[in-house]
């Protein structure tokens, strides 16, 4: 056995099922060992491509995302991806290589560990054939435990050497005990029923923290007793789409008759939710109300800004079913606001409102008449991946779906990761059909991950919202008075783009035929693509608001 096979049977240990990679001297052998262990490789056509599928895939398994890149220049090809994985904290192991020991002048030998450590990611150099594979179920317990992405460098001349020790160490699962639930201080739990009891207009704001079924469940006794209303940020989005009294997302991606309702609302109780500033929208979505956090890490101040009135570290279930508790005790149900003229305004606050679909002054399709109408005809079985970017305000409209089938990593504010997300999560559940909802300039920034989805026979259909322009980009240089001529290119043919990669491709300048074409992809689900050409002339409230702010 030589070093990388005992690398390769230390993942396979590690059970995992699925790894996102593409090959170079530094991880093709052992990649192709790990290959040879039954492990399904999913080979992508670009670096950051298999990181952000790895990514995808951690975020809907809830498990180590596993990806492979190789040294120098593979891996400084994975620095955009690395910062979002970190602030989403998703639990990745990426095995990079690194450039030969006995080669100091190697064409693609880089001082890996900075990069990786300027991306917030951990970087641990295996060198050491005596104890790299201890090392390697360390950094699988590590990243269980950080929920962070960690990177491991094995130079490549090192990993064709004789392995002579046990491969046979303890897993992860032996050197990683999961924390147990963490249950809620008395005396926090009593103050904050307090507040909630004198509250006249409450909302339960819901994060990833509390998507756990029976969390989920406490979450909704709560609102009950407390006659709150519902509302998520944007990654839990859905979580109680089958809810009365929802008001969807929170923040600067909230529906205008959303945001009135959450400017009135007295007492935020967060649960298992961060407080960032774009969840509250700098602190505009919320001015008159205190907040209760609810969280294993609960915070006073976040990104600058104050963000909780009372802290209660606890799991979510556990805090809520304790407020829950303690509020029959006062007496509960309370009436809070739910009445049928609130039922009344939160329906309305989240239906996408009847917009002609040539209401533009190009004629071309209104981008929220064509999301209307893909929310009507997308069955909530089909997952949906919203992307980055201006389309991604629309898409954030769709309110039907349930949080386990719609998925958002946006922390970094990158476009271009679209395409790599779906091929994660149809990795992570083949069964599925994959809706991704994408914008032009992100859809072209991995377009050659189209070959990828050909190749593996992924059922994705990609929804190229095509305006022919960069959105964010046009229409705040619109606002300045400035020339746009660096964000407007045309729209590019996707269709024809796609055939060319072996993909069905159709065009739309109407939305007529398109539930006609959803039918057909349900009944024979193959990888496709959509190119749905909107106006460039209706810029987003979001992006309207946010520019005019910039400028104040």
């Amino acid at each position: 056995m030589k070093i990388f096979e005992a690398l390769a049977h230390a993942f396979y240990r590690e059970q995992i099922e699925s790894c996102f990679a593409l090959l170079g001297d530094a991880n093709m052998h052992w990649a192709g060992a790990l290959s040879d262990l039954g492990i399904r490789m999913i080979y992508t056509r670009h670096e950051h491509a298999a990181v952000a599928g790895a990514t995808a895939y951690a975020r809907a398994t809830h498990s180590v995302g596993v990806a492979s890149v190789t040294c120098g220049p593979g891996l400084t090809q994975i620095m955009t991806i690395l910062p979002i994985a970190v602030r989403a904290r998703i639990p990745l192991l990426i095995f990079a290589g690194e450039a030969p020991i006995n080669k100091p002048w190697y064409n693609q030998g880089i001082a890996q560990r900075p990069f990786v450590e300027a991306c917030g990611a951990q970087y641990r150099a295996l060198h050491n054939p005596s104890s790299m594979i201890i090392d390697v179920h360390q950094a699988f317990a590590d990243a269980k435990k950080t929920q962070q992405p960690i990177v491991l460098g094995v130079p490549f001349d090192l990993q064709q050497q004789p392995y002579k020790d046990d491969a046979t160490h303890p897993t992860s699962d032996k050197l990683f005990t999961p924390s147990l639930p963490l249950s809620p201080n008395n005396a926090a739990i009593e103050t904050a029923a307090a507040l909630i009891a004198n509250a006249q207009r409450p909302i339960v704001l819901a994060g990833l923290g509390a998507i756990d079924d029976s969390a989920t469940s406490a979450c909704i006794s709560l609102a009950e007793l407390s006659g709150a209303c519902f509302a998520t940020t944007l990654p839990a989005k859905g979580l109680f789409h089958d809810q009365a009294f929802n008001l969807g997302v929170a923040g600067g991606y909230a529906s205008e008759g959303a945001k009135k309702l959450f400017a009135e609302t007295d007492l935020v109780i967060a649960i298992g939710a961060r407080l960032a500033a774009h969840t509250f929208d700098g602190g505009n979505l919320t001015p008159h109300a205190k907040v209760i956090h609810i969280d294993i890490d609960p915070q006073e101040t976040v990104q600058g800004r104050k963000a909780s009135d009372v802290m209660i570290a606890s799991d979510a279930r556990l805090g809520a079913e304790a407020l829950s508790s303690a509020l029959r005790k006062e007496g509960a149900p309370l009436n809070g606001w739910r009445n049928k003229d609130l039922l009344q305004r939160t329906e309305a606050a989240i239906t996408l409102p009847n917009i002609s679909a040539h209401e533009t002054p190009d004629g071309a399709l209104h981008p929220m008449a064509v999301i209307k109408q893909l929310s009507d005809i997308i069955p909530p079985h089909c997952h949906i991946i919203n992307t980055s970017g201006h389309c991604a305000y629309y898409t954030a409209q769709m309110n039907k779906h349930p949080q386990s089938h719609y998925t958002v990593i946006r922390d970094f504010g990158a476009i271009g990761n679209g395409t790599s997300f779906a091929m994660g999560i149809a990795a992570a559940h083949p069964e599925r059909l994959i809706v991704l909802i994408d914008g032009d300039g992100s859809a072209l920034m991995n377009i050659q991950e189209l070959e990828t989805m050909h190749r593996h026979k992924m059922n994705i259909l990609t929804i190229v919202l095509n305006d022919g322009a960069y959105g964010s980009e046009v229409h705040k240089l619109r606002a300045d008075g400035v020339t746009d001529a660096g964000s407007v290119f045309g729209r590019p043919d996707f269709a024809g783009i796609a055939s060319g990669f072996g993909l069905q491709g159709k065009s739309f300048t109407t939305i007529d035929k398109l539930a006609q074409s959803m039918d057909e992809f349900l009944l024979k689900p193959t990888p496709t693509v959509w190119d749905i050409h909107i106006s460039d002339q209706i810029a987003s409230p979001q992006i309207l608001k946010a520019h005019k702010a910039a400028k104040n």
